[in-house]
């Protein structure tokens, strides 16, 4: 009779063990994707204090060409900022490539691409359209998707400067 207990403990071990975590990732694209298309209504409305709202507590944005930008309160300033730069905002489309959720956690690939009217007062050295990709890091807290940590480049090529002068050898 020992076989049949040793059996029936092991099946009943089994049996207990936790079900995997369930696969969020239609759940996570489908708030991810309202909240690409939220951040591209509110960056056209110039709405930084709504835009930093998106991002975790403790985010982190890692713009292009610029040091971190750690916690809401500084992302909130760092979008007033960007916004005041340019008048009207540029118009910006953005869209998930692919999203990966596993739980709370979420990684989106995606695509950006913006163009000032034709009429912008811009920032200097910036071309009137640019394209790129980028990479979020989000969690769901409570029920809501939050940026953790944001980080996108351009497509184009940053100028070339001219190569400083070399010293002539006699």
């Amino acid at each position: 009779m020992r076989p049949v207990h040793h059996l029936a403990l092991l099946l009943a071990a089994l049996g207990c063990q936790a079900a995997p975590p369930p696969d969020t990732t239609a759940e996570a694209k489908q708030a991810i994707d309202a909240a690409d298309a939220n951040w591209a209504r509110l960056t056209a409305a110039g709405h930084a204090d709504s835009l930093a709202e998106l991002y975790h507590a403790n985010g982190v944005l890692l713009p292009p060409n610029m040091a971190p930008v750690h916690g809401r309160e500084a992302i909130r300033a760092f979008m007033t900022t960007m916004n005041s730069m340019s008048s009207p905002p540029p118009i910006l489309r953005v869209w998930a490539e692919s999203v990966w959720a596993s739980g709370p956690h979420a990684l989106e690939l995606g695509r950006w691409h913006f163009g000032w009217p034709a009429t912008a007062k811009r920032p200097p050295g910036l071309p009137a359209a640019d394209s790129g990709k980028y990479m979020v890091r989000w969690v769901n807290e409570n029920g809501r998707w939050l940026m953790v940590q944001d980080i996108w480049n351009s497509d184009v090529a940053l100028p070339m400067t001219p190569a400083s002068p070399s010293t002539k050898k006699s």
